[in-house]
Formats: C-alpha cells, structure tokens, sequence
C-alpha cells in the first residue's frame, strides 16, 4: 500500500511539472466585419393596366409585354399568375393566354389558370415576358360586349 502511495506521488509530480511550461502565443484582430442579408425586390413596367385590351374579336390574338426586373440584392425565380377581379365570368374563361420569354414558352392555357414557368431573372437583370391573349374562333355571340378587370402578379422567389 506504502508503495502504491509512492507510486502516486511520483506520477502526480510529473504532470504537475509537465503543466508548468509555458508556451509563446499571439492573437491578431480582423476589425469591422459586417455581413448583411441579401434582399428579394421585384418591378415592372408598365405598372399597371398591362394587358389592357380594346375590341378583342374572336380569333384573335394581341400581345403585350413586361419587363420584370431585380431591383433586389438577390437572383430570383419569377412566376406570373394572373387574377379576375371584375366583370364576366363567361368571358374570363374563354380567354386564352400564351406567354413566354425569349423565344422560351412559359404557359399556354386559359388565362384563368395561368401559372407560368418560373423566368429567372439575375441580380440587376431584366425579363422581358410577352403575353398573347386571344379569344378562341369559336367564341359566341353572347361574348360581345362583355369584359374584365384582372390583375397580374409577378410573384419573385430567390434561386437557391
């Protein structure tokens, strides 16, 4: 037993004198990081109004264009829907609706469904998305003189 305490003590001087070294050491500052989150922001123009259409006839198509930008800090995924918030329901169905982006087709469909492909549109960059409305040849009388009211959104989603 006497030597197991011995033993011990031996052992416990060592790693206390292992311990006592010292060792050179240095730290240096990297001053003022600041790190800030990126941002989402999305325009068109024109602002409003951007499918306005006067006498559509059946069997006919007109087009219109917007330009979406990134106004934001962030590449985004741009996807238009579009929205009746007046008017006939008969006419809005009928309605069709082709859109596409240089050349590339986005959505052809009803332009009560429309829910384009998604258009991505680079930090600071511009799309430019034509919309092809028509009404179909086979439209009816009962069409004439209705209209309406909608709205487009050009919803923006950052690329992963």
């Amino acid at each position: 037993m006497k030597r197991l305490l011995v033993y011990a003590a031996l052992v416990a001087a060592l790693v206390s004198a292992g311990g006592a070294r010292a060792y050179f050491t240095a730290q240096t500052e990297m001053k003022d990081s600041v790190i800030t989150a990126g941002s989402v922001a999305v325009s068109v123009e024109p602002t409003s109004a951007a499918l306005t259409i006067d006498a559509l006839a059946p069997g006919e198509t007109v087009s219109r264009t917007l330009e979406v930008r990134n106004t934001g800090t962030l590449g985004f995924d741009a996807i238009t829907t579009a929205a009746k918030k007046a008017g006939i329901t008969d006419f809005w169905n009928a309605l069709q609706c082709r859109a596409s982006c240089e050349g590339v087709e986005l959505y052809n469909g009803p332009l009560s469904t429309m829910r384009t492909a998604p258009v991505r549109v680079p930090t600071g960059g511009t799309a430019r998305v034509t919309y092809a409305i028509s009404l179909p040849p086979d439209a009816g009388n009962d069409l004439q003189g209705d209209y309406v009211k909608a709205s487009v959104y050009i919803d923006a989603e950052q690329v992963r």
